[in-house]
């Protein structure tokens, strides 16, 4: 298969839990910014990308923005419960540390390897263009508009190799 739709793929679902997240944070009070979970999202994400070779600097662009996109539909689900009632009955019930978080870190590692390996593509100058209705019809998740699915693949495709020194 394609591995740049893989990799929108890989987003979509990893950005499809935040809806889990959001009812976890939710039930238990807890708010949607979570500054030190997002630093070691950020360090394990720029750990891994160093490991593949990829540059760091240019993969922190895209794991800030993914970071910034799951609080967006997060907070999107919390507005929506606001005002239309949350029904804990419809949603499974879920542990964030002990069910969830370890499914986004696997998912995170996936993209990371995935990324590596679409990156003759994501480097194509014609990769925007080309991609747009790709990145369109792979990221499904709730409340992703289409301004932040460009926005993705704007940094997705500023991704390159470390240098090699």
């Amino acid at each position: 298969m394609d591995p740049l739709r893989d990799l929108f793929c890989l987003i979509d679902r990893r950005l499809s839990y935040m809806k889990a997240v959001a009812a976890y944070k939710w039930s238990q009070g807890l708010p949607i910014d979570d500054a030190g979970r997002e630093d070691i999202v950020l360090r394990d994400s720029l750990l891994a990308s160093a490991d593949m070779g990829i540059d760091v600097e240019s993969m922190r662009e895209f794991f800030l923005l993914q970071i910034q996109i799951a609080k967006h539909v997060q907070s999107a689900w919390h507005n929506k419960w606001k005002s239309e009632g949350f029904h804990q009955d419809s949603l499974p019930k879920t542990d964030l540390e002990v069910q969830i978080r370890p499914i986004l870190n696997e998912i995170s590692a996936h993209i990371v390897r995935q990324i590596k390996t679409a990156l003759p593509h994501l480097q194509n100058k014609d990769c925007l263009s080309r991609c747009i209705a790709a990145i369109r019809a792979e990221l499904k998740t709730e409340f992703i508009e289409d301004d932040m699915k460009l926005r993705l693949l704007e940094s997705l495709s500023r991704i390159k190799s470390a240098p090699h020194g």
